[in-house]
């Protein structure tokens, strides 16, 4: 028998960090269903939209890009575990958002999306600078140097768009 695995290494790390993303994630509904009596329709402007978009933000767009850059072996491993992430947990966490029934009015689009939509559209450019991050700034684009490095762009960008979405919606 081979003792080859079946599933590479960047999927698994992947497949991880989308769960654990997701789970993370689920507590923007928690903090959209504590912050406002029924019913609930749409964002609050300014910073409350802020706080209630964080934990997706910082779950979708910083933490399951670093978790598999800091754990790759090479930089395609680094890559596509990082996407492979982000994919796994902002299905998993619009699925769940669409399941609870908690939508919200767009201003801008003048449609209602779920809250999952919402956050993980404000988590995009936060997991496309943090993989940036961790390709461009590091020497090796893997390991726990790019990670870090992928942790902080991510969380930068992640601010600005979290603060830009508040105010927006």
């Amino acid at each position: 028998m081979n003792g080859r695995r079946l599933i590479p290494f960047w999927l698994r790390r992947g497949a991880e960090a989308g769960v654990v993303g997701a789970l993370l994630a689920i507590g923007t509904l928690a903090a959209f269903q504590f912050s406002r009596p029924a019913p609930r329709l749409s964002l609050p402007n300014g910073m409350d939209t802020a706080v209630i978009l964080m934990p997706a933000v910082v779950a979708l767009g910083i933490f399951v890009v670093s978790y598999p850059t800091f754990l790759a072996a090479t930089r395609e491993d680094a890559i596509m575990g990082a996407v492979a992430a982000f994919l796994v947990a902002a299905d998993a966490f619009m699925v769940a958002s669409f399941l609870v029934h908690d939508e919200v009015l767009v201003h801008p689009l003048a449609r209602s999306l779920p809250l999952g939509v919402v956050a993980a559209v404000a988590a995009v450019p936060a997991a496309i600078a943090a993989l940036l991050a961790g390709q461009v700034m590091a020497p090796f684009g893997f390991g726990r140097s790019s990670g870090l490095r992928s942790a902080m762009g991510g969380a930068v960008v992640g601010l600005v768009a979290v603060i830009v979405v508040a105010y927006t919606v």
